[in-house]
């Protein structure tokens, strides 16, 4: 009667969808155990061995293996893992060792020590019936009790609307993912609403919608352009053009090299910068120097920064 992964995927199999397959099934094993113990003694273990085992083959068949690549290959891995482990060892050793590389995956993805048991959460009260908890550190399975706790209380307890924003995370696993869209499930059941915000500057590990999600670093340019303060509207219109959605202008003064004879005073400028992917960068600096060079003094440079957040730019 124990809440065994072949006991509930057989339920599942045959129309289970909630936890009173559970109690049918407990209540008939009583029955036959206590009422017709000699018939139960007539079932072949022969039969029951083939029944378990064509259960578990469909539990590991090379869909499965499919599935759970689609989900992350460090999903795959700590699949392939375990089932090496429980056929090298036994059960509980094999689910020790997957548990095991699962810890060691986190911890390599930058996951603080810190946060791997313990969910670091600030609760801030938005309106009367809406409240937001900011997730610090990490949210995965090993934190994700306590995690859950709180968020039940807050919402389907104390009748709330609640906000689970994950900004602050430095990680998201796929159990938490899965997790919490579950439990969105069962607020809306309750006519409450769950909203996970924060994850823009996350990076999904595949397409699944359950991936694990890690915040990470992109890659961009940034394209800065010093001309005389009346080219502003020009240059500004050409940024825009070739694909910049947004700018930031600064007016500025300075000297620049003009031959031999050295620096001059140079009259009002502005310095306009935008942060753009490579590609943008390339056709703005293509263009600029034609528009202006040589009626008009422009400098133009490009560097590459990090961004946290792509969208933004």
């Amino acid at each position: 009667m124990i809440s065994e992964i072949v006991r509930s995927k057989a339920n599942i199999d045959n129309g289970g969808r909630t936890r009173f397959a559970d109690v049918w099934h407990g209540l008939f094993l009583l029955a036959f155990v206590a009422l017709l113990p000699g018939l139960i003694h007539r079932i072949p273990l022969a039969a029951l061995a083939a029944m378990l085992v064509y259960t578990g083959l469909r539990l590991a068949s090379p869909r499965e293996f499919i599935n759970v690549f689609t989900i992350g290959s460090e999903q795959l891995l700590i699949f392939v893992t375990t089932i090496i482990g429980v056929l090298a060892t036994d059960l509980l050793v094999g689910v020790a060792i997957g548990i095991g590389m699962k810890f060691v995956i986190h911890a390599l993805n930058g996951v603080p020590l810190a946060s791997l048991f313990k969910p670091f959460l600030d609760v801030t009260t938005l309106d009367d019936h809406t409240v937001q908890i900011d997730a610090r550190g990490s949210a995965v399975f090993s934190n994700w009790l306590p995690f859950r706790r709180q968020i039940e209380q807050l919402g389907l307890v104390q009748g709330n609307d609640v906000v689970v924003n994950l900004a602050g995370t430095r990680l998201v696993d796929h159990s938490v993912m899965e997790s919490l869209h579950e439990l969105a499930l069962d607020f809306q059941q309750a006519g409450r609403r769950l909203d996970v915000v924060g994850l823009e500057g996350h990076r999904q590990t595949s397409a699944h919608p359950y991936a694990t999600r890690k915040r990470g670093i992109v890659r961009l340019k940034r394209v800065t352009a010093v001309a005389e303060a009346a080219l502003e509207g020009e240059v500004v219109a050409c940024l825009l053009a070739h694909g910049a959605s947004g700018y930031t202008a600064i007016p500025c003064h300075g000297a620049g090299r003009h031959g031999a004879g050295g620096a001059t005073a140079d009259g009002a400028l502005v310095r306009i910068e935008a942060i753009v992917p490579a590609e943008v960068a390339e056709r703005i600096l293509d263009d600029l120097p034609g528009k202006f060079a040589p009626a008009h003094r422009l400098t133009a440079c490009v560097e590459t920064v990090d961004v946290l957040r792509r969208e933004q730019f």
